[in-house]
């Protein structure tokens, strides 16, 4: 985004540690950011009907409230600014591939939080269905403008894993893009 020639860059998240790295990586391509260490769902300083676009790579699922987080967001936009992020695929958490088949081993309408071990912690996670995306959006106030289901083909490529098999055959993440209206 720096290269866009922004008139500002703010970055939000739940962990310092992945603050640093963020600055770090900015500073060493001479740009800054104004970054703030709070959980989404919170009140933490952002200005209201301040932005005109607002991106989310890989963070929303880990959202405990997504109407809240939702909400929050467009309070944050201008009028007619745009909102985009991204998640893993809800569909492909729920199917393995056995035998060359695809094969559910979860319920794709569950989406109580379980929990998930990464290195020190222990983390909630939720798979929201993509309908649950779809109506906290429209119920925050945005316009889906696109929805992309996707596999990147470098999962893919010359992998003969099970899962580049099933990514073959399943998307392994969306992409939202909405308008506050």
């Amino acid at each position: 985004m720096g290269k866009r020639n922004p008139g500002e860059l703010w970055g939000v998240d739940i962990s310092q540690k992945q603050i640093e790295k963020a600055e770090n990586l900015l500073s060493e391509h001479e740009f800054s950011a104004k970054f703030i260490c709070s959980p989404m769902e919170e009140e933490c300083g952002i200005p209201e009907n301040y932005f005109d676009c607002i991106y989310s790579i890989y963070a929303i699922g880990w959202a405990t409230d997504l109407n809240t987080v939702f909400s929050r967001t467009a309070s944050y936009l201008k009028k007619d600014g745009t909102f985009i992020f991204s998640w893993s695929h809800s569909i492909h958490k729920c199917v393995s591939v056995e035998n060359g088949e695809l094969i559910f081993k979860k319920n794709y309408f569950d989406e109580s939080r379980y929990s998930l071990s990464l290195g020190d912690g222990t983390l909630a996670l939720s798979d929201y269905k993509l309908s649950t995306y779809i109506n906290a959006l429209s119920k925050a106030g945005f316009l889906i403008e696109e929805l992309i289901e996707e596999t990147d083909e470098d999962m893919t490529k010359d992998d003969s894993s099970a899962f580049a098999e099933k990514a073959r055959m399943l998307p392994v993440t969306f992409v939202i893009k909405v308008r506050k209206l």
